[in-house]
């Protein structure tokens, strides 16, 4: 081969590598889209006043195509990105367990590199004093607003059994703590 072959050669060979470096953009929807992971139950008792608590650990994944879920520091106390409402099972029928609807803040991450969107996992705890447990199963609805005011899909989770220690999964497996 001849000194113009190898360069065509060597050319062609860096194109390819250049060409199978380079990664397609990935695109998702700008409105934020939740997916229910599981939720994590145990007893657990107040630091402060030594009262019986339950804790909830609610599992979320959570894309955002254009990456503008969260809200800094400085934002107005006020504002809240993260919605959930409790309901609680009696006579087979769901109903409001509580007339709050709870709030919390997801806290803004600036999206790295060229690809803007926003993948997550959401861990948000929450504790329910056991004096107020009058029911045995719980269901969330759950939905996130990013900074453009764009609400996600809303989200129902599973049958939950409130008074269990264990972990119940989106499909409705439950492990329970302690038992095997």
């Amino acid at each position: 081969m001849n000194r113009r072959a190898y360069i065509l050669v060597a050319l062609l060979i860096a194109i390819l590598i250049a060409a199978a470096s380079c990664s397609d953009v990935e695109t998702y929807s700008e409105i934020p889209k939740l997916e229910f992971v599981k939720v994590f139950l145990a007893d657990t008792t107040d630091k402060e006043l030594g009262n019986k608590e339950k804790l909830q650990e609610i599992t979320l994944h959570i894309t955002d195509g254009d990456g503008n879920l969260g809200l800094n520091r400085g934002e107005a106390d006020s504002l809240n990105n993260l919605f959930i409402t409790m309901y609680k099972k009696e006579r087979g029928q769901y109903v409001l367990a509580t007339d709050t609807i709870f709030k919390y803040r997801i806290p803004y991450k600036q999206p790295i590199g060229q690809n803007k969107y926003l993948r997550a996992e959401v861990i948000v705890s929450h504790t329910t004093p056991q004096i107020k447990i009058d029911y045995d199963t719980v269901r969330y609805e759950i939905y996130v607003q990013d900074r453009a005011d764009n609400l996600s899909n809303t989200i129902t989770t599973c049958d939950i059994p409130i008074r269990m220690n264990g972990t119940v999964y989106a499909d409705g497996k439950i492990e329970e703590e302690g038992v095997e």
